[in-house]
């Protein structure tokens, strides 16, 4: 069944925003070239500048996502370019044009530029955000399609957590399953741990709660997500942000955002248990909190948005072997 999705398109200089539905990104581009009147190939971004080139990516956006046409000749920086624009408006009259022109491009290109133009973006996007309501009576469009069961955004987003991290137990149950009846005493036993500890826990429904300890969440206190970067980078070149707080629409696309493994969960994780259950020594059981902790804990988890997701391997990231037993304590 095709599913068709609103969308908003417009040009670089913003001059017409149109509305218009497609059923794939190829008709995305062929609808809004011609609303747009671009004869010829153009590049297709989002407002912050993000470039969307195939379907993978482009199936994972929300419904009215805004999406800039650019011809060639043209660029687009996402709202560096508005700002630039506006600013040859504002000051075209005035006798130091030039002059203050020229400071404003130093300031946007200098050493902290990058993080300049985050923070206009995200002050441009979230102008009509209502971050700091919490109450469903203070913000119902926020949870329009969500359960009548969440009175709060907090609970909510508690309950996405703990659904992404209810899925790495199933998906560990489902690959163990797989493994041989030698290995399968062993595995219960540590899937059985994995879910008391996880009971403990709460699921970790901690990770997206605004109000949780910060050594717990992964957001500041009014509820801002910055991503952490691919799995082999310390940080996020792009400086992407959220704040699933702030509207639906954000709050749905931050659902697109990755708790990405850095060991990986299917190609290392999940093997290495089967393996060690198989090869295990007498007197020893399976050290599960290491694997617990590789699952389920922020010691391999990482925030990341979905640009800077690697779906092809994480080289150089195994799991330990001097970490697979422990001794029995029977």
């Amino acid at each position: 069944m095709v599913t068709r999705k609103a969308y908003k398109i417009q040009d670089v200089n913003r001059t017409k925003r149109i509305g218009i539905v497609a059923n794939n990104f190829n008709d995305l581009k062929k609808k809004g070239k011609k609303r747009l009147a671009i004869a010829g190939d153009c590049r297709v971004c989002l407002e912050d500048g993000t470039i969307v080139d195939d379907e993978d990516y482009f199936i994972t956006l929300p419904h009215q996502t805004v999406f800039v046409f650019v011809q060639p000749n043209e660029t687009w920086e996402g709202y560096v370019t508005v700002l630039k624009n506006a600013t040859e408006k504002i000051f075209r009259a005035t006798s130091q044009r030039n002059e203050i022109i020229e400071q404003i491009y130093d300031v946007m290109h200098g050493s902290k530029s990058n993080e300049m133009y985050t923070v206009m973006l995200e002050l441009v996007n979230r102008l009509d955000d209502n971050i700091e309501a919490e109450e469903r009576s203070e913000d119902e469009a926020w949870f329009n399609g969500l359960s009548q069961s969440f009175n709060t955004k907090e609970h909510a987003m508690r309950s996405a957590a703990k659904s992404r991290v209810r899925k790495y137990f199933s998906n560990a149950k489902d690959s163990f399953e797989k493994a041989s009846k030698k290995a399968q005493p062993l595995l219960s036993s540590t899937l059985k741990q994995f879910q008391e500890e996880l009971k403990k826990r709460q699921y970790f429904g901690d990770y997206f709660a605004r109000s949780a300890n910060d050594q717990l969440r992964l957001c500041c206190e009014k509820g801002w997500f910055s991503c952490e970067g691919p799995y082999n980078e310390k940080t996020c070149s792009h400086l992407h942000t959220i704040n699933p707080y702030g509207s639906k629409e954000s709050r749905v696309l931050f659902s697109t955002w990755n708790l990405d493994h850095v060991i990986e969960k299917s190609r290392q994780i999940f093997p290495a248990i089967i393996q060690a259950a198989e090869k295990c020594p007498k007197e020893s059981v399976l050290n599960w909190k290491y694997f617990f902790s590789l699952l389920f804990t922020r010691e391999n988890l990482k925030l990341v948005h979905i640009g800077c997701h690697v779906k092809g391997g994480h080289e150089g990231f195994e799991c330990q072997s001097k970490y697979f037993y422990m001794k029995s304590k029977r």
